[in-house]
């Protein structure tokens, strides 16, 4: 038997590259997308179910429709640009809704069936922004901290009922994923904003495929065992090595560097 997995957001991303490899490489993939999102360019080799994270109804009947799943990986997620003081208060828990909440409410629905198995895999897809805090992406770092807390103290409740729990967090991945703006016309923090966005541009020129992502999340799959965190794409492994050993200050002085921020 096949093992089947659930991917959300799948449609396009990390989520799209993930369907379609372990697809190829003989899982029963389900996909998740949003409701009425076009899936021309989603991988053909996926069955794809609707799926809004931000809607309870929604998220019962994705799952009933999806069945069984060996594997579940958290994957849709959304990402808002702009300065705390003019955050919408109403976006941020949307935000957390989706790349929070909704992934604890996929994976509470699919644990009991995985526990009386015996066996089954939890990859939530986090981001290196889940370890180093990046300046006017507040709702978004926040959100990636929560989740790799939960997953990390979701692996120690599972583990004795042979459930494994992983958190990959991707440095900057060159996807068509664009955040959404929240700032004020005439704003006090629109200079700032500028150079944290062209910084980024720049990054993201150089950043990796999703491919890369996806190809962890099969080396994961296939492995006997499993780390709580990984880190793939560019530096990215190397930078969280390196902040084990380097002060709080100096880092955040590296942080506001490279985004231009005095």
């Amino acid at each position: 038997m096949r093992e089947r997995v659930l991917i959300t957001g799948s449609s396009k991303g990390i989520g799209a590259a993930t369907a379609r490899l372990l697809a190829e490489k003989g899982y029963q993939v389900i996909g998740t997308a949003l409701p009425g999102e076009n899936l021309d360019d989603a991988p053909e080799c996926v069955t794809f179910l609707r799926l809004n994270l931000n809607d309870d109804h929604s998220i019962e009947t994705c799952l009933a429709e999806a069945g069984e799943i060996d594997i579940l990986i958290n994957c849709a997620g959304v990402s808002q640009v702009g300065p705390l003081e003019e955050y919408p208060i109403e976006k941020m828990r949307a935000l957390f809704q989706t790349n929070v909440f909704g992934a604890v409410q996929m994976t509470q629905a699919l644990l009991p069936r995985m526990r009386r198995m015996g066996k089954g895999f939890i990859i939530n897809i986090g981001s290196l922004a889940g370890k180093f805090a990046v300046p006017f992406q507040t709702g978004y770092v926040a959100s990636k901290y929560a989740v790799a807390g939960w997953s990390w103290a979701l692996r120690s409740e599972v583990k004795k009922f042979g459930v494994r729990v992983v958190v990959i967090e991707p440095n900057d991945i060159r996807t068509t994923i664009t955040p959404e703006l929240n700032l004020h016309p005439g704003s006090d923090y629109c200079d700032d904003v500028e150079c944290m966005k062209k910084a980024r541009a720049e990054s993201m020129k150089k950043a990796c495929g999703p491919e890369v992502v996806a190809r962890k999340v099969l080396k994961i799959l296939r492995s006997k065992r499993s780390r709580p965190f990984y880190t793939v794409g560019g530096a990215g492994p190397l930078m969280v090595f390196l902040k084990r050993f380097v002060p709080d200050t100096l880092l955040e002085r590296l942080i506001r560097r490279n985004y231009g921020l005095k």
